[in-house]
This record gives C-alpha cells, structure tokens and sequence, in this order.
C-alpha cells in the first residue's frame, strides 16, 4: 500500500497506531505534510524552473534562427529520445546520479540561460535536461503521498507566477540587471540545496513497480502543460476574460489558494474510484478546451474554469502520483517509472508544440482539441493509478485553512506590480488637429535571436513620437511571446490606454496604443476556410479636438493573394466607408498588388506614403500600410530603421479637419 506521507530514510517501518477504544474517537491518520521541507522544496523549486525553462526555449522554436515548424517537430523528437535517457543515466550513475544530472542539470541550464540569453542550444539542452528532471523528480518524491507532491508542485508554480507578475509577466529569465539575476540565483540557490540535502541523505529504496503503478508519472506532463498554457498564466486570464492583469493574477491566485488548501484538507485522495477520475479529466478537459484556442469563449465566464480548473488538475496529479511514489509493492524494476515520466514530458512537448503550430499552420482539428485532450489524459491515468491504494490521511480543515490562506503571500507579486508606475508618458498632440499615427508589426516582441524584449519595441515606438499606434502580431498569453502579456507591458511603458484586438486563439492578435480620448471601440473576426489561424481586426474612435478620427488595426493572411483578397474585402465591408479613417497595419501585400488594388479603387482610402518604396518588412518587401480616407491630409511619412522586429514602424503625421 502506498504511504501518504514522507517515510524514514532508513526505511524503517513507522509504528502501527493503537487501536481505538471502543466508542473513543478515531486515531489521526497520517500526516499529509511530509516530514523534510527540503524534499519539497526541491520538488517546488524544479517545477518552477522547468516552467521557466518551457517558456525560454517556446519563443526561440517560433522565432530564433533557423525557426519553424520544422524544427518545432525536431524539439518534439528531441524530448521523445531524451526520456530514454533516464533510465540510462539510472544505470551507469544510480539514484544520485540521475537526480545529479536531471535536476542539477536543470539549475545549471537556467543560470546558463540567464547569462547567455537566447541560444538555440541551450534550448535543446534545456528539453534534453528537463526530460531527466522529470525523472528525477520523482526518484526525489519517493516516500512521499501523491498529495505531498502535489502540494509542492502547485505551491512551485504558485512562486513563479508571483515572480512573474512582479515582472509584469515579463519572464526575468529574459532580461539583464540586478533584479532578474537575483531571481535567478534565489531559485538556483534554494533548488542547489535542496538538492544536496537530497543526494547526502541517500536514496529511498525503490519498491517493485508495475507498468500500471509506473503510469501515474506521466500524468505530470499534461498537468504542466494546462499550468503554462491556462491555469497559472496571468496574461491568459486577463486577455480571455478581458480584466486587467491585476484582477487576472488574483483569479490565478485564488485557483491555486484553493488548490493547496484542498490538498492540504486530506480529502483530495479518500476513496478515489477510477471513473470519478475520468469524470474530473473529462470536465477539466472540457474546460480547457472551451476557454483555450481558436473557437474559445471569452468573457467572465471563463473565470470560474480557471479556478475550478486549478482544483481539478491538483486533485488528479495527486491521485495519478500516489502509485509511483509509493515504497512498497511489487513489479519490474523502478527504471519503469524514468520512462513514463519521460512520456509525461513528451506529452508537455506535444501539447505545447503542436499549440503553437497550429497558430501558422493549418491543421486537421481546432487547436482546442489540444488544451482538451490534456485535461482528458490527465484523467485517464488518474483512474489508471487511482486504484493501486494506500492509506488515507485524516481530514485537516485547520491545515487547509492554513494553507489556502497562505497563497495571500503570492499576492506580492500582484502588489509589486500594481505598485509600480508605468515608466512612459506618451507625448501630446502637436495640436491644430494634427495627429501622430505609427503602424509596427511588432513580430511577438521577440527578435531575431530568438530574445522575448518588448523593452527594445517600446524604444523604437517611443523614437517616433506617436500618439496612436496600430500593432499587429501582439500576444497576450501566447505561446511564442512566452505567454507574456506584451499588450499590456507596451501600454504601461509608453503610457497609453490599450484595445485589444484577438485574432488567432485569442491571446494573440492586433492591438491599438492611444493617448487620445476613445469614444468607441470594436473588434472583429474574419471568416476562414480552415483550421489555421484566424485574422481580425481592432478599431476606435478617438477625439481629436472637436471631431473624431477612426483607426484600425489588421493584419491580413501569410498565404496567397485570394486569400488576402477576401479578408480585404471583409474589412471593407466592416469599415461600411466611415469618414475620417486610418486603417492600417501588415497587409503582407505589395505596391500594385490585387489586394492594395482591392482596398484602395473606388473606396476613398489612399496609401500614406505615396511614392515612398522603402521596403518596411522582411526580406526588402513593402507589406506595411497607413491608408486613408480622402479629407485627411498626410505628412511626415516615414519608414524608421530596423529594430528588433523583422518589420519596421511605419509612421505619418495625419491631419483631421474640423
């Protein structure tokens, strides 16, 4: 039977509890909290860096050099032949040296990467080793109750969104100075100790494991994946629910109070059958499937699925996990569980991978089907392990109490956020209803290294001076902006008000930067023939002196010209000729092409910057447009030089009548 709390490193069996008196109470059960807080730690400290890491290494698959779906496929196979190595590194080093190499492995790669920045190496090595740590993990937990290990791992990724939002989802690993490195060195440093008081006190003798028992570590890896996708990522909440950051990580926060208070109650694994697990998976899975993704709904709705979505992953990572981490049994050899874990990160790699390709590429099924599927497999191999046993802990309404109040402190983050002031003030108007208008695909705010730095695109909007700014490929919560919110860091940088425009999944899209009074604001979708990304659009109407001035921001398709064609003929049709209006963004289409021909004939829109064939998109190409209505007046037209975009700001002084 599996124990459900820590047991003595000798191995030593606890003492049996006397019998209870008859009509006395019932004896205590065993503790859920295990004995030795620098196992957990460890376990907390790895799961953290392992998000970090997920997050460094997704931009630079999107991005970096040499960037694509391509080698998107080669990161999967990557993780696919790395959980072989596990139990490889099990037989030639032991216990020690798999946790050594997993674990230790990991700290190194995230200091290395803090140091070194984007490199597509260290991305690799960073799957390579995260494989193994997955492993290690467990060979670190064993002795421990599913539900102490679930504790661990929520309250690890509790601290690094708190870390996170202080930074203003802004990943630290990202960026120089003294704060991100002391970030650094905090996890690095807890996580080396913890790891040295693991290795001194020697492995926990391993129990026989059955390729049953062995199951339940892989359930680690589609847990992790709603974690960075939905459940722990501020940005997400914030653009899905259409609430601000601030309000978006209290939601987080109080999923994952809610969650270790649970855990912490002793009811997460009392009598636990397996169909009740399928049931748990098939609502998560549901759940995720109905807030995350192409077809998604948006709204406070999805507020509740996150927080319920946060007690229904814990609960089922802590019943998955019960068998094995358990110390007795019998069965194969412990090198089962190495491998399974090592199908648990696979399955991260599938589901995040295969997310973020779906944003570019067509694919047979709505990429919903992905954040769905992990909440499913998670409660698959919950029922799977859920009848394997093991003594129950006592119910403990104070611990839960306890530990669900103590999430507040994860609330610092939120305060440091909230305390800090927007570092930008965006310039006046020049006046005399003259008014500053900059376009700038803004290509995720990662550069061509592969470096998330929306600090870089904020300097290159700020040289132009602009008083309203239409952004195209801006994430909010997306997986190649390391589910940053970059919408909203750009509008406390440069101190303008923010209007989302989702397109894709819906936390990534258009965006339009204003210091001027918005009037009224609307976003719209267009119609698709498949299952790839989803254009749309954002618009708002501003006051400029006594009259309006209506902008809008696009981003029209990647693929062949009739398929432009139809999207320019959508916005057309949603603009309905409204005077006084800027439209702007990537149309991906070049001067005297179908599309420019299409939007600027008998419309009364005309290109900004007649004349001028400076190139403002990659490879010299001409794709970015300012077009307007005829009774606007242009000036100062302007193509800026490179920045850390592929693209370049396109900016033009536009001047309103009236």
């Amino acid at each position: 039977m599996a124990s459900t709390e820590s047991e003595s490193r000798t191995g030593a069996t606890p003492p049996t509890a006397p019998a209870p008196r008859p009509g006395g109470p019932a004896p205590s059960g065993p503790s859920i909290v295990p004995r030795g807080p620098a196992r957990l730690t460890l376990i907390a400290v790895t799961v953290a860096v392992l998000a970090q890491i997920v997050r460094y290494a997704l931009p630079q698959l999107d991005h970096g050099d040499g960037a694509g779906a391509g080698s998107a496929v080669v990161a999967v196979l990557v993780v696919l032949a790395a959980g072989a190595l596990s139990p490889l590194v099990r037989r030639a080093a032991g216990a020690r040296g798999l946790l050594a190499a997993g674990i230790g492995g990991l700290l190194l790669v995230r200091v290395a990467a803090q140091a070194a920045g984007p490199q597509a190496w260290l991305a690799v090595a960073g799957a390579v080793v995260g494989t193994v740590a997955v492993a290690a993990l467990y060979e670190g937990a064993r002795g421990l109750s599913g539900v102490g290990f679930a504790t661990a791992t929520v309250a690890g990724l509790a601290a690094d969104t708190a870390v996170r939002m202080a930074f203003g989802t802004w990943d630290p690993i990202w960026q120089d100075g003294v704060g991100p490195w002391l970030v650094c060195l905090v996890f690095a440093g807890l996580g080396a100790a913890a790891l040295y008081r693991e290795i001194a006190s020697g492995p926990v003798p391993p129990p026989g494991v059955t390729w049953r028992d062995a199951l339940g570590a892989a359930a680690f890896g589609p847990f992790l994946a709603l974690q960075i996708l939905v459940l722990s990522s501020p940005a997400f909440v914030a653009s899905a629910g259409w609430k601000s950051l601030t309000v978006a990580h209290v939601v987080v926060v109080v999923g994952q109070g809610l969650a270790l208070a649970f855990l912490a109650s002793g009811l997460a694994v009392r009598a636990v059958p397996g169909g009740v697990c399928v049931l748990g998976g098939t609502l998560l899975g549901v759940g995720a499937g109905a807030i995350a993704g192409t077809y998604a709904v948006s709204g406070v709705e999805i507020l509740p699925v996150v927080v319920g979505g946060q007690l229904l992953a814990a609960w089922l990572l802590a019943v998955a996990c019960r068998a094995p981490l358990r110390r007795a049994g019998t069965g194969g050899a412990v090198w089962r569980v190495d491998l399974t874990a090592g199908l648990g990160a696979f399955l991260v790699a599938v589901v995040l991978v295969a997310y973020q390709v779906s944003a570019v590429k067509a694919v047979p099924v709505p990429n919903n089907v992905l954040p769905g599927l992990a909440g499913i497999l998670l409660g698959g191999l919950a029922a799977i392990a859920a009848a394997r046993g093991g003594p129950l802990p006592a119910r403990a309404p104070l611990r839960a109490v306890t530990a669900g109040g103590s999430a507040l402190v994860l609330l610092a983050g939120t305060a440091v956020y909230a305390a800090a002031s927007p570092s930008g003030d965006a310039p006046s108007a020049p006046g005399g209803g003259r008014v500053r208008i900059t376009t700038y695909n803004i290509h995720d705010a990662v550069d061509g290294t592969g470096r998330l730095d929306p600090d870089a695109v904020a300097t290159a909007i700020a040289a132009q001076r602009p008083q309203v700014v239409l952004l195209q490929e801006t994430g909010r919560g997306s997986l190649p902006s390391g589910t940053a919110d970059v919408a909203v860091w750009l509008s406390r940088r440069l101190g303008m008000k923010l209007l989302w425009g989702p397109a894709a999944d819906g936390q990534f899209g258009n965006a339009i930067l204003t210091s001027l009074p918005v009037r009224r604001s609307g976003t719209g979708r267009m119609p698709r023939a498949d299952w790839s990304q989803i254009r749309g659009y954002v618009w708002a109407r501003l006051a400029v002196g006594s009259t309006t001035l209506d902008v809008w921001s696009t981003h029209l398709a990647y693929g062949g010209p009739g398929e432009r064609l139809g999207e320019a003929s959508s916005l057309l049709r949603a603009w309905s000729r409204a005077p006084r209006t800027i439209i702007g963004g990537d149309l991906n289409a070049e001067p005297g092409s179908d599309e420019i021909i299409r939007l600027t004939t008998d419309t009364g829109l005309r290109s900004a910057g007649t004349g001028d064939g400076a190139p403002t998109g990659p490879h010299g190409t001409r794709v970015d447009w300012i077009l307007g209505t005829d009774d606007l007046a242009f000036d100062d037209y302007r193509v800026a030089p490179g920045g850390p975009s592929d693209h370049r700001p396109v900016t033009v002084t536009v001047r309103v009548a009236g």
